[in-house]
């Protein structure tokens, strides 16, 4: 097994509402560090990075230094997501961590929380983050995520207001011509990115079109209870492949060929898999 990416949920709280983000229904939980130590040796030598995130806001892990400790330990790169909201429970040491290749902000976090904190607040808590890693940790990649254009265009008036912010901060001039790129460089490795807001897998899809998918060929993920799945957007474990608990991951894997197989040649086998218009963006 060779992967570029393996999600590990090392926490499924996140505290926000957002509208993007469908209810989870799991139980709250955090991933115990043996069981996240285990995962580790076994990835070891097996996937380009792993990302501390399925559900969940990495940052709410009080004990985040001693997973990246772990990490740093195997020699995995670490990329981290987050809402923004929590900075200030980490330091800004661990959040510059040697253990993290990239740190992604969702600023349509606080589009969806706005009443929780006052932008300028919100913006000034990164910006401080932003400058505590152009001096400690130069080769961190920071991405501020504006995944929310759609075709009606609705985060417009926010998108606007970040903009203004980022020009005042920055004294840089933002091209709002964003049809022909995806991201644009703030700082030194710190950049905005755009996406298209994107649906999550649901059984009730109306989907007949087969194409290929990355799941269980280029990524996993494992959530915070142990349970395999074949990609990060399988949130609540609809195809448990096996349990890290008590599984090894070769093993598992091994069991899910028929799986992989099919992902890869465009035949998903699944129903989950089969209602999840994600993998349309693969052909």
């Amino acid at each position: 097994m060779k992967f570029f990416r393996v999600y590990i949920e090392i926490i499924n709280v996140c505290g926000l509402k957002c509208g993007f983000c469908p209810p989870k229904k799991r139980e709250l939980k955090i991933m115990n560090l043996e069981l996240f130590e285990k995962i580790l040796q076994e990835l070891k030598g097996k996937t380009k990075e792993i990302a501390l995130h399925v559900m969940g806001d990495p940052l709410l892990n009080k004990n985040l230094k001693y997973y990246l400790d772990l990490a740093y330990k195997f020699s995995h790169k670490v990329s981290l997501t987050t809402s923004g909201f929590y900075l200030s429970l980490q330091e800004q040491k661990t959040l510059t961590h040697s253990a993290i290749s990239q740190l992604n902000i969702s600023l349509n976090s606080f589009n969806e929380n706005s009443g929780r904190l006052d932008l300028q607040k919100y913006m000034s808590q990164i910006f401080s983050l932003i400058a505590y890693k152009l001096k400690h940790n130069e080769n961190q990649f920071i991405n501020l995520r504006l995944w929310n254009l759609n075709k009606e265009n609705t985060a417009r008036n926010f998108n606007e207001e970040i903009f203004k912010i980022l020009e005042q901060k920055y004294n840089i001039a933002i091209d709002r011509n964003l049809a022909k790129k995806d991201s644009f460089r703030v700082a030194k490795r710190v950049r905005v990115h755009f996406d298209e807001l994107f649906s999550w897998p649901n059984l009730e899809n109306n989907l007949s079109r087969n194409s290929q998918c990355y799941g269980l060929n280029r990524q996993l993920g494992i959530l915070s209870n142990g349970i395999v799945v074949p990609c990060c957007l399988d949130y609540e474990g609809k195809i448990a492949l096996g349990n890290a608990n008590f599984q090894n991951l070769r093993d598992i894997l091994s069991s899910a060929k028929h799986i992989a197989k099919g992902l890869k040649n465009g035949l998903p086998t699944e129903e989950l898999c089969k209602k999840c218009s994600y993998r349309l963006r693969f052909e």
